[in-house]
């Protein structure tokens, strides 16, 4: 046969699994798996500590970078007082920095999260914590006295 194929699965977050190596000759005689690999995904999420939601289209979004092979988060963003500000199960996360309960712009300073993030492994689902500081800096000033 002058046929070989590989068969790949470009949506998925995930290539832990173990995979296995066979043939099928012009009868469809398929031998047994060989060379059995097993192998498992390196999940990655980190969260920056500062952004600028003021409107330039640069850093206007609170969000991962990078992050990969993780099914899910639960994230919880807090004021100085401990009031929730914001919660996302998105990992995606795009906090444009208002409060979601008010509506309103948060105020330029720091805020608190904690964020459990749900990674696939090859034995399954595995979480961990992450706790932080977001420092927002909102200003249109850039600082300078006229």
């Amino acid at each position: 046969i002058t046929d070989t194929g590989f068969v790949d699965i470009p949506d998925s977050i995930s290539i832990a699994g173990c995979y296995a190596l066979s043939a099928v000759d012009s009868a469809g005689n398929e031998s047994a798996f060989r060379d059995t690999l097993c192998t498992d995904n390196c999940p990655t999420y980190e969260l920056p500590n500062v952004f600028t939601p003021n409107g330039d289209l640069i850093n206007d979004l609170f969000r991962p970078f990078p992050y990969r092979s993780i099914l899910g988060v639960s994230l919880t963003i807090y004021d100085r007082w401990g009031g929730v500000v914001f919660t996302t199960t998105d990992p995606a996360v795009r906090w444009n920095g208002d409060n979601s309960s008010t509506g309103t712009t948060c105020d330029d300073g720091v805020y608190y999260y904690v964020c459990t993030v749900n990674e696939i492994r090859l034995e399954g689902i595995r979480s961990r914590t992450l706790k932080g500081f977001i420092h927002i800096f909102s200003s249109k000033s850039n600082g300078k006295t006229n």
